[in-house]
Order: C-alpha cells, then sequence, then structure tokens
C-alpha cells in the first residue's frame, strides 16, 4: 500500500474518473468468461462481487440449497462456492449469475484502454471505491485480456479473498479443547448415524414415489382391462346376433334353394300355359278341317280360285296384323343366342304380329316402363318390345331372364 502515490502519478493517465452519484453507469456488453475460472476462483469472485445477504438472495433465485444445513447459517465462501458449482453444471444458473455481476459491477476496469503489466500491478493497488468490487473489476478485466495478462485475474481474486479474511484473523476465536477418544467416537458414531438416517429418508421417499407411480400403472392397466371386457362383450353379443340372424335366414329358405324352388314353379307355370294354348290351337285347327271338308262335300262345282287369292289372309285378319319393326338393339341381342333360340324368337314375333292376343305369347306389361311388355321364348329367356303408333310394334331385345331387372333400371334412364 506503500506505492499509493508513486503509481498514482506515474500512472495517471489509464486511472478512471468516479462517476458521480447522480451518473447512471451503464452495463458493459463486453464477454464474461465465468467458465475461464475453476470452482474455487469463482466462488471466491462471486464474494468479491456480492455481499452475504445478495448471495443468499441468489441461492434463493436458483432454488438451491445443502442438504442438512440452512443456507443462513454456512459461511458466505461455502454459499459463493455452491453458486459456483451451480454455475458451471447449468447453463440457466451461469446465465442468471452474468446478469447478477454486470448489475453489480456495471463494466471492467478501463474497458477500451489498452493496459500492460505495470497497469495491472498498480490497478491492483490503487483502491477506488467499494476495494472488492473493485478487484472484482479488474479480475473481470484480466479475463478479457490477453493470455499472459490472465493471471492478474487470480491475484486481483487472492487479495480481495485476503482483505476478507483479515478481520476473521485478527479476531481469531479461542481454540476449542481436545475433546476425549470416547466423546470424538460417539460424535463420529452420532454423524454417520445421522448421514444414514437422511440416506434412509432419501430412500423411502424414492420408494413412496415408485409405489406412486406403481399404484397410477395399476390403475391405468385396469383401465385398459374393463374396456377391453367391454369391447369383449360387445363382440360377443354382435356374434349372438349374427348367429340369430344366420339361423332365421336358413329356416326361412333364403339363398339357393328357393331361387331353385321359384325358377321350378315358374316353368312349371309357363310348360302348362304352353300346353293350354298348343291344346286350343289344335282344337281350333280340328274344327277349320271339319269345317273345310264340310264346304267342299256340299259345293264340289264351285271353281277354286287363284292360289294366290286363297294365300291372303281375310280383311279381318289383315286389321289386327301388326308391323314388327326391327330395332339395331334386337339384332345386337341375338348375337349371343345359338340358332334354335333365334328361330324361336322369330317364330314368336310372327305370331305376335298376326295375334298379340294369343294365349301363347303370355305378353306381360314391364312395371315402371309404360307401353314395354315382355313375352316368353324360353324357360330363362324373354323377349322385350314396345308397342308403337298406329299398327306396329318396336321389337327390342332377347334377353336373359335374370337380366330383366337391370334392362328396367337401364330403359328408365335413358
Amino acid at each position: 500500500m506503500g506505492k499509493k502515490s508513486k503509481a498514482g502519478k506515474a500512472k495517471a493517465e489509464p486511472a478512471e474518473s468516479e462517476p458521480s452519484p447522480e451518473q447512471e453507469i451503464p452495463i458493459s456488453s463486453a464477454p464474461l468468461p465465468l467458465e475461464r475460472l475453476d470452482a474455487r476462483a469463482l466462488g471466491e469472485f462471486l464474494e468479491l462481487c456480492f455481499a452475504d445477504r445478495r448471495l443468499l438472495q441468489l441461492c434463493g433465485e436458483l432454488r438451491l440449497y445443502s442438504p442438512g444445513y440452512r443456507l443462513e447459517a454456512m459461511p458466505p465462501n461455502q454459499v459463493a462456492r455452491l453458486l459456483a458449482d451451480e454455475a458451471r453444471a447449468a447453463k440457466d444458473a451461469a446465465r442468471m449469475l452474468d446478469k447478477a455481476i454486470r448489475e453489480a459491477l456495471r463494466n471492467p476496469v478501463l474497458e477500451a484502454k489498452p493496459l500492460t503489466d505495470e497497469h495491472y500491478r498498480d490497478l491492483i493497488e490503487l483502491f477506488t471505491g467499494d476495494p472488492l468490487q473493485h478487484l472484482a473489476r479488474v479480475a473481470w478485466r484480466a479475463l478479457i485480456d490477453d493470455e499472459k495478462h490472465r493471471a492478474y485475474a487470480l491475484s486481483a481474486i487472492e487479495i480481495g479473498i485476503e482483505a476478507l479474511d483479515a478481520p476473521a484473523k485478527a479476531k481469531a476465536p479461542p481454540r476449542k479443547p481436545q475433546l476425549p477418544a470416547d466423546v470424538q467416537e460417539l460424535r463420529k458414531e452420532l454423524e454417520e448415524a445421522r448421514k444414514s438416517g437422511e440416506r434412509a429418508e432419501k430412500e423411502r421417499e424414492s420408494l413412496r414415489e415408485q409405489l406412486a407411480a406403481a399404484r397410477a400403472d395399476i390403475a391405468e392397466r385396469e383401465k385398459t382391462v374393463a374396456d377391453v371386457r367391454e369391447e369383449l362383450s360387445q363382440v360377443r353379443a354382435e356374434l349372438t346376433r349374427a348367429s340369430a340372424e344366420v339361423a332365421r335366414l336358413t329356416a326361412a329358405g333364403e339363398g339357393r334353394a328357393l331361387s331353385d324352388a321359384r325358377r321350378l314353379a315358374d316353368e312349371n307355370r309357363s310348360l302348362s300355359e304352353r300346353l293350354r294354348a298348343a291344346t286350343e290351337e289344335r282344337d281350333a285347327l280340328r274344327g277349320q278341317l271339319a269345317q273345310a271338308q264340310r264346304i267342299t262335300a256340299a259345293a264340289p262345282a264351285v271353281a277354286a280360285a287363284p292360289a294366290e287369292e286363297e294365300a291372303l289372309p281375310s280383311a279381318e285378319e289383315a286389321a289386327t296384323f301388326l308391323i314388327p319393326i326391327f330395332t339395331r338393339e334386337f339384332y345386337e341381342s341375338i348375337q349371343r343366342w345359338d340358332r334354335r333360340m333365334q328361330r324361336a324368337a322369330f317364330d314368336k314375333v310372327s305370331l305376335l304380329a298376326r295375334d298379340w292376343r294369343h294365349g301363347s305369347l303370355r305378353a306381360i306389361a314391364l312395371e315402371g316402363l309404360p307401353g314395354y311388355y315382355r313375352i316368353r321364348i324360353a324357360t330363362d329367356v324373354r323377349l322385350i318390345y314396345r308397342r308403337g303408333e298406329g299398327n306396329t310394334v318396336e321389337i327390342l331385345s332377347l334377353i336373359d331372364r335374370e337380366d330383366l331387372d337391370r334392362y328396367i333400371r337401364q330403359a328408365r334412364t335413358r
């Protein structure tokens, strides 16, 4: 401290001007590389930056604690070391301490001026303002300076710690009397029992958390089992309904057997109708033959009319004759049938043109299609026609009986 006047005269140029109390010193944006300090040096640096109460406040803000100890009863150097360890372990704690240090120190010493070794030695010995924070600002400046000047950071921190420990050394407490060996052994056993109790308490707390997690997992699994049971009950009910439906359909005779029975019944009715029509036609021919024989026997001298006139129908028969109009659809539809079915279709058309009321035709109107009719050609074959204007009839299509519904649906959309 005896070099104060000499250094003040020789290095007046780099010395800082003391700001007025009214003037607010801006916070510097210079880097603060706290990671260049080990845990011990960082703790000592924090002791220089903050008062004891502020160290406790920072611990509270970071929610730091020491198991088995109250922070208020711990020495400041241990509190600062606790903060230093947390800053080196967690980035959020390091950012918080960086902000707090800047608010406390504001800026490093002579931030914008180059410093030499002699300048650093003078700055360490020349205290301006709070000596502890001054040394902390010098350490800050040395941390961001060249590698050869960074040793001054540790020097400044060491000097500040010595200044902090000086009052404690001047008033050293009286030495405690040496305890007997058995008492010391008992104290060690009590300390170990206390530590064992703390470990047991931590283990018990961990077991409680595991038990709570296990109970939550069991509750979740029971809920899942209940959901699965409910779903199984629904599936079983659905299976029961499906079995009942299958039994009902089987008992009702649904399926192919019922369809075949209906088809055979239709064929039976068709054959009966054809037999009846053939019988009527046979009886009519027999009557015509008998009448012709009587006429021939009664008037043998009447000259026979020309063959062409005998072949022509009477005027009454010609009045009921319908002119068939074969559509392109009809000619396309008969391509899929054999010659026997084609011959049968044209025979039915001929009979339809001569006598559309003939019983063997079994003409039935199509539902939903006014003017459309169907006649039976064979067991599973139907001919579709439509009455035209005047004495015409349009021959539309020769289809399978199973395609009748589809034909009706398509005809409605035309």
